[in-house]
């Protein structure tokens, strides 16, 4: 099992030329040698905190996940709340290689390189916007956007396709790119059925489901797994991964996806409309478990 704070030293070292060409440089806590990792442990959080000119940073890994955040005041007067998120990758210690590790400093600055410019601020930019407040008021911590930011950490080879999307579109459009990639690569971890894989699936769908807003609950219970259209291997397969609410809502929206009546809803899933900007999208998930239940 790797240790957090090599970890973290690790991927700071791996994002060295790019935090350093957006402004900022590590600040090491007091009473830390310089031989030592500068990390910072709080609660159940340990972080590496970067100073720029009257804004920081954090590399922080909590609840077996690594963060990118980002605050407008410096290091040492930000409070916890004054962060918000730039980027969010899965890192489970216990199965976690080198591999992972490049992978993710190699995203996180890429993210910098997007996002700062001159120095000074972040970019603004749609594709990777944190949930609103009033969501997190409510519980609420993913939205599609991070949820697809996320979902490519664990599918690499999705990612210039999630890019893609957000450029296209102006915004992430999950159900295109859900549709034409994402979910067609969960369906083939779901019929290979390798332990670790579907493993590293359910964490982030159950974590994901259980902390994300309708669109994303809608997503992944409709969009994603629904398509299993009631076929008992893939739904024999992830049963013992599915956490009880998700588990209990998959199986009667694939029931109710599979019931003669249902052809039209299937059709909208598999066709989605066109693209409306700013439209606000339906919620299927309430509907389709409450007629599940019927």
């Amino acid at each position: 099992m790797l240790d957090v704070n090599n970890v973290l030293a690790s991927l700071a070292d791996g994002m060295k030329e790019a935090y350093s060409a957006a402004g900022f440089a590590i600040s090491r806590p007091e009473g830390i040698s310089k031989d030592a990792p500068p990390v910072v442990v709080s609660n159940d959080r340990s972080y590496i905190a970067f100073s720029g000119d009257g804004h920081s940073l954090r590399l922080e890994y909590c609840n077996n996940a690594v963060g990118l955040l980002y605050a407008e005041a410096p290091a040492a007067e930000a409070a916890d709340g004054d962060y918000t998120r730039l980027s969010l990758s899965l890192l489970d210690l216990s199965e976690a290689n080198d591999k992972d590790l490049k992978y993710i400093s190699g995203d996180f600055s890429e993210t910098l390189e997007e996002r700062f410019s001159s120095g000074k601020k972040p970019k603004s930019k749609k594709s990777f916007t944190t949930v609103s407040k009033t969501a997190v008021r409510n519980g609420a911590f993913y939205d599609s956007a991070s949820f697809g930011n996320r979902f490519t950490a664990l599918y690499p080879e999705l990612r210039s396709y999630f890019k893609q999307n957000c450029d296209e579109y102006g915004e992430f459009l999950p159900e295109d790119f859900f549709k034409k990639y994402g979910t067609p690569a969960v369906i083939e971890t779901i019929r290979e059925n390798n332990p670790q894989k579907m493993k590293k699936l359910f964490n982030l769908l159950n974590e994901t489901y259980e902390n994300g807003v309708n669109e994303v609950q809608s997503l992944i219970v409709v969009s994603i797994l629904g398509t299993m259209h009631d076929d008992e291997k893939l739904l024999a397969n992830c049963v013992d991964y599915m956490d009880g609410e998700l588990c209990v809502n998959v199986i009667n929206v694939n029931k109710y996806l599979n019931m003669p009546g249902s052809k039209g809803m299937r059709m909208r899933l598999e066709n989605p409309p066109r693209y409306k900007p700013k439209k606000e999208k339906k919620n299927f998930l309430a509907a389709l478990s409450g007629a599940g239940q019927q």
